[in-house]
């Protein structure tokens, strides 16, 4: 007899609405996120283990400036941005899209600060 895997909405019933089936709505614990690419950070040797070092990095700095509930940093596959050289960070929001190509050793407090943070 086939079992159905227990549904994620148990675990996080506070913050979501099934909608129909198999599909449920989140609510999200911050409200923006900044997406690192990680295809282009381990083209540049830019990662520790399967996480960028420039995620680990942002997401230290937003707990450090207490903007966990503004800003969620996370690693993202490819944006079909491909920089040469560069890791393409995108700031998504409710309203827009910003893409930027930045050095493997750029500071995360600069990108913070670009993205207005």
């Amino acid at each position: 007899m086939h079992n159905e895997p227990e549904s994620s909405t148990m675990f996080f019933k506070r913050r979501t609405k099934n909608l129909h089936g198999t599909i449920a709505e989140a609510e999200a614990p911050w409200q923006n996120c900044i997406g690192v690419c990680s295809k282009c950070a381990r083209k540049l040797k830019a990662m520790e283990g399967d996480k960028t070092r420039l995620r680990v990095a942002l997401k230290a700095l937003v707990a450090e400036r207490g903007l966990k509930k503004k800003v969620r940093a996370v690693d993202v596959t490819c944006l079909d941005v491909c920089p040469e050289n560069s890791i393409t960070v995108a700031h998504f929001t409710r309203s827009s899209i910003r893409v930027m190509n930045v050095g493997g050793g750029a500071a995360p407090e600069a990108i913070l600060q670009e993205f207005g943070y």
